[in-house]
């Protein structure tokens, strides 16, 4: 509970540095500058480039759990050093081929002006450098994630984003050159990487290593085996999260990949931090899919009861949380753009409520894949899920150049509706919970009545400040916003949820004094 706590607070103020840092970035760059960025971005870890590591990071990562648990040192330095080998390799392969990339046919595959050419040829090609150094880096991150020091994994991630949101707030009034700010970056990320290497080798535990013998045989071909699927889930979620920008990148331009990133960034905060919530899930799910001691048949159904309730809970408490901050997200769309970024990206406004929607649909399939433990639910549910990845791709493929930007948000809508009905599916088989179950104890009040009630009341307040009246508005939206609470907790909330928090509340309470 702690490091969820701790991870929730990391990725909010993250969130919270990325949501300052953009309309800085905005008007210092442009829309057309900015989206030149955003197309940089595509290529670097946190985006596409991600998927290069083939699932191989989540994969080692168990094995470096299950070994540091055992005590088992030799094996971890193995596993642990044979990763760093394997990630060197990749990051070689990658820098090289985005490099090459960059040099030939970058500026044909993207609508970039003939007087933005070079300045991306270069950048790319910096983006590209930085990958030899960043996907070792991945290893020294599983390190920390294998020995449960999520604290230290945290704290480089938050470093990373705020020494970088510093940085470019004085880069900027210094010169706006994209190969100067993609060059900060990569600085930033091999110093702050190095640093937490070091940090790892002077604990003197002795369980790093860049250099040791091969793992075990069979361990290798674990490891292989569990990349595939680890991989697969990987493919989903980037899919979902970063092919929309390459298509619109490539098809509309910067300028409109600008407008999506900007009815896109608020949403996709309520989705980072419902994966800090999830981030205690799948241990929990392992121990009770293990069972118990005594008679197995009677412990096996102990133990499928047990996951049953807590997978259902899970869900019921990712709505409870989401889908309030998605109503007034969504009812306070024009409000937020003109307040963030300005009056003239209002228009984005129905695009921000359907990516809302999307969302909502999105948390689900998210959740879902962190209750699969057994191999077959996850094969089945990624399986799924990559055909509905595919249609979407084809999708695009077909009619976004046609319709522009709204048939992407379309198409997404329709894809989270087809992975809300694999969640439905893979729940039942995977945890013996029928979709009726699954409405009335995690649907029904968090996402029906809940989403009723926040539109009936909050919308009065919403309407007020759409249109500038903006006093009686936000007394209005205040006001509703309070009974909102109110009536969740006492029309939505279980007499269990409802002593819960009084009595989290209470201990804060007696914490503060």
């Amino acid at each position: 509970m702690r490091n969820t706590a701790f991870s929730f607070a990391q990725q909010a103020a993250a969130m919270a540095l990325a949501i300052i840092l953009v309309p800085y970035m905005l008007a210092m760059l442009g829309p057309e500058r900015y989206g030149l960025w955003l197309i940089l971005q595509l290529f670097n870890l946190l985006g596409l480039a991600s998927l290069a590591e083939l699932g191989f990071q989540g994969a080692i990562v168990r094995y470096l759990a299950r070994y540091h648990a055992n005590g088992d040192r030799a094996a971890f330095r193995a596993m642990l050093a044979s990763g760093f080998k394997l990630f060197a390799a990749i990051g070689a392969v990658m820098a090289a081929a985005t490099i090459a990339l960059a040099q030939t046919e970058f500026a044909r595959l993207f609508p970039i002006s003939a007087e933005n050419a070079e300045e991306m040829r270069r950048a790319l090609t910096v983006v590209g450098a930085g990958l030899l150094a960043g996907f070792p880096a991945l290893m020294v991150k599983a390190y920390f994630a294998a020995r449960q020091e999520l604290a230290v994994a945290k704290i480089w991630e938050l470093a990373d984003r705020l020494v970088f949101a510093l940085g470019t707030f004085v880069l900027l009034q210094l010169t706006t050159d994209l190969v100067a700010l993609v060059l900060f970056e990569q600085v930033v990320a091999l110093v702050l990487a190095l640093a937490f290497a070091c940090v790892a080798w002077r604990e003197g535990t002795g369980w790093f290593a860049v250099r040791a013998p091969l793992p075990r045989a069979e361990d290798l071909r674990g490891v292989v085996a569990m990349s595939g699927s680890v991989f697969g889930a990987n493919a989903v979620s980037q899919g979902f999260n970063r092919l929309p920008e390459l298509f619109v990148g490539a098809i509309l331009g910067p300028v409109t990949l600008t407008a999506y990133q900007l009815a896109t960034r608020i949403p996709r905060v309520i989705k980072t931090l419902q994966g800090s919530l999830n981030a205690a899930v799948l241990p929990h799910i392992a121990r009770l899919d293990a069972g118990g001691a005594g008679d197995e048949r009677e412990a096996r159904g102990a133990s499928d009861e047990a996951r049953r309730a807590f997978a259902l809970q899970g869900l019921r408490a990712n709505y409870l949380v989401a889908m309030p901050l998605l109503v007034a997200s969504a009812l306070l769309a024009p409000v937020l753009l003109e307040l963030w970024v300005g009056a003239a990206y209002r228009p984005l406004a129905g695009y921000l409520v359907a990516f809302t929607g999307f969302q909502a649909l999105f948390l689900a399939s998210n959740y879902c894949s962190a209750t699969l433990t057994r191999h077959s639910h996850f094969r089945l549910f990624v399986r799924a899920n990559c055909a509905i990845g595919a249609a979407f791709v084809v999708a695009l493929s077909i009619g976004l150049e046609r319709w522009g930007l709204g048939f992407v948000f379309a198409a997404l809508l329709v894809s989270g509706t087809a992975m809300f009905a694999c969640v439905l599916l893979v729940f039942r088989l995977a945890h013996g919970a029928d979709p009726g179950v699954l409405f009335r104890t995690a649907l029904a009040g968090p996402v029906v009545l809940s989403g009723a009630l926040g539109v009936v009341l909050l919308a009065p307040g919403a309407w007020w400040l759409a249109k500038g009246v903006w006093l009686p508005g936000f007394a209005a939206y205040a006001l509703g916003g309070a009974v909102y609470l109110g009536a969740i907790v006492r029309l939505v909330l279980t007499d269990v949820e409802r002593g819960w928090l009084a009595a989290l509340i209470i201990q804060r309470w007696k914490r503060a004094r």
